[in-house]
């Protein structure tokens, strides 16, 4: 595996944060809370202009590492918009499915489905098919762009292409975004601010907390690094998929916790950057399933078919 992202998917992620920039960054998200129509009149147009709603994931490697990167520069302002929906439906049948949202078992509410035509739902669990029909929008704190949904099994059977694994993919880029933006603002608080003369970056307190949140942080950009690259090279099994998950969603439990009791009461203000990321990052870390049943999905992959990490570990085979 090479560890180094292609130029080209380098330059066009320069691209996407130029464009993120110009939207205010962190403060787009906080102006489509307040006003919804922002996602649609301004954050849609600025990214079909730079053509990120357009890329393909499962494309050419240097395209695909694009979709990585955007994503993840996309997460890092948690931009109010559903890139990751978007980009997981296989370009082929994008006429046909305007996004998808992953579920498991019965839902009645998802992000952002209130700005996509024409969306499915795929179970994690089964991969049954589902189309997605908008009740009413039910915005709330730790769901800004909630809405009430109704599911009807399309009867479908696995789609050709994994959905699935795509979306938890990006998911993973998302994530890594958003907790590269918190330990950003962690790290500057952390050298600005001063207490008896110094910095208190150089108390021992808060020495240990950086260096548990940056690794926490590192640790996820580096499993969704390889899990892309096994992606690309077919390699990546579903337990792969969950793992990553599972890593996802503790390194965002770390890098939180540090990050608030860095800020401390500064951080828990509504207009705070870091409050607003934390806030916005909910969804991805509620659904599908949180940290208990994604804990509990990998344990029944890897009895069923086993996992190839650095001490492989077999499948357990089934008993008459």
């Amino acid at each position: 595996m090479r560890r180094e992202w292609p130029k080209s998917a380098r330059a066009y992620a320069e691209t996407v944060t130029d464009a993120l920039r110009s939207m205010g960054g962190v403060e787009a998200a906080r102006r489509a809370e307040a006003e919804p129509a922002h996602r649609s009149e301004v954050v849609r147009p600025r990214l079909d202009e730079i053509g990120a709603l357009s890329l393909d994931p499962w494309g050419e490697e240097e395209e695909a590492a694009a979709a990585a990167l955007a994503v993840r520069e996309a997460g890092r302002v948690v931009l109010p918009w559903p890139l990751i929906h978007v980009l997981a439906v296989p370009p082929t049948v994008r006429q046909d499915w305007g996004g998808v949202h992953l579920v498991l078992g019965e839902c009645t509410a998802l992000d952002h489905a209130d700005v996509m035509q024409d969306a499915i739902a795929v179970d994690l669990r089964d991969q049954r098919v589902f189309s997605v029909s908008v009740e009413q929008p039910r915005h709330a704190p730790l769901d800004p762009f909630g809405c009430e949904v109704r599911l009807v099994d399309t009867g479908l059977g696995p789609l050709a292409t994994d959905v699935s694994g795509m979306h938890l993919l990006l998911d993973a880029f998302w994530v890594d975004g958003a907790l590269a933006g918190a330990t950003e603002l962690a790290l500057r608080h952390a050298r600005e601010r001063r207490q008896f003369g110094v910095a208190i970056g150089r108390f021992g307190e808060i020495r240990w907390r950086i260096a548990d949140l940056v690794l926490a942080r590192d640790s996820l950009d580096e499993l969704a690094r390889y899990t892309w690259w096994l992606l690309r090279v077919g390699r990546a099994e579903p337990a792969d998929l969950l793992a990553l998950r599972l890593q996802m969603l503790e390194s965002a439990q770390s890098v939180l916790a540090h990050a608030h009791q860095i800020l401390a009461a500064i951080g828990l203000c509504e207009e705070h950057d870091l409050a607003v990321i934390d806030r916005h990052l909910q969804p991805v870390l509620r659904r599908p399933v949180g940290r208990l049943g994604t804990t509990t999905l990998l344990a029944e992959q890897v009895r069923r078919d086993g996992f190839d990490a650095l001490f492989p570990v077999p499948a357990i085979p089934r008993t008459p």
